[in-house]
């Protein structure tokens, strides 16, 4: 079987660059035809499907005006019209959460290999699977990019919990992983996403390939930004260590006296 690394982490959550309104220098524009638009749909529109009722229930409750949700769900929480940026609130929710996933490298898996196709097929299979396995996790934006050295997936989705207390259904992703049978606590989103790095992993074997642990995660940046950011590091190390060594010979040439 064929070895390839599975990358599955956080991205940046920029909607304008998943659906290519906005080519990047690393975007091959001839390719961009072939991407692969599972959704797309309007956040704003998202989020009046997905809260409106349940905030029309709340604000029926309320006795006193100033406890009311005015405007939309999504004004409310972040303050701003709907965009196409990921938003904070103030108390720490994020207006979506994107994933990045491929799988293998731009040396086994990238334009213009054997294996390029057969990985676009495994992301597809993946994503095609992935709403029906998270059911609080509503994806409204999702796409696979062919047009870049490597196959890969960009996954937008809003988490849905239910409530007892104050709105009952909100943006939780915490409340959202606890339904999905995910426990609590910091490492609830760690065992959701090695559940779905097993899936992942899984289709990979009926394919021909096997798997290699993900790589580290790389925080918010996207995958090109990521292989740049590795790369200035391993310079600024290289050039680290050329200065040590400049420094050591320098040393060595001044008298015994003058070294300290």
């Amino acid at each position: 079987m064929k070895e390839k690394r599975i990358s599955f982490g956080q991205g940046k959550g920029s909607l304008t660059h998943n659906n290519r309104e906005f080519m990047a220098d690393n975007v091959d524009p001839l390719r961009t035809p072939q991407n692969i638009t599972f959704v797309r749909q309007p956040i704003g529109e998202a989020y009046d499907q997905l809260f409106a009722e349940s905030t029309q229930r709340y604000n029926a409750k309320q006795k006193r005006n100033d406890r009311k949700v005015h405007g939309s769900y999504y004004e409310h929480l972040f303050g701003v019209k709907p965009c196409n940026t990921v938003r904070t609130a103030a108390d720490k929710r994020k207006s979506f959460y994107e994933d990045v996933v491929q799988i293998g490298k731009m040396e086994d898996s990238g334009y213009g290999t054997e294996d390029f196709q057969l990985v676009a097929d495994c992301l597809k299979e993946y994503m095609e699977g992935f709403q029906k396995r998270n059911s609080n996790f509503y994806v409204f934006n999702a796409v696979l990019h062919m047009d870049e050295a490597t196959p890969h997936l960009h996954i937008d989705y809003i988490p849905v919990g239910h409530y007892k207390r104050g709105q009952d259904t909100q943006n939780g992703i915490a409340q959202a992983l606890k339904e999905m049978g995910y426990g609590e606590g910091k490492q609830a989103i760690a065992r959701w996403r090695a559940a779905e790095v097993e899936v992942l992993n899984a289709i990979c074997l009926e394919h021909g390939i096997q798997p290699l642990a993900p790589e580290k995660a790389r925080g918010t940046l996207e995958i090109p930004e990521y292989k740049e950011k590795r790369r200035q590091q391993r310079s600024f190390r290289r050039s680290r260590q050329r200065v040590k060594s400049s420094m050591l010979r320098l040393r060595k040439r001044l008298p015994r006296s003058m070294q300290s």
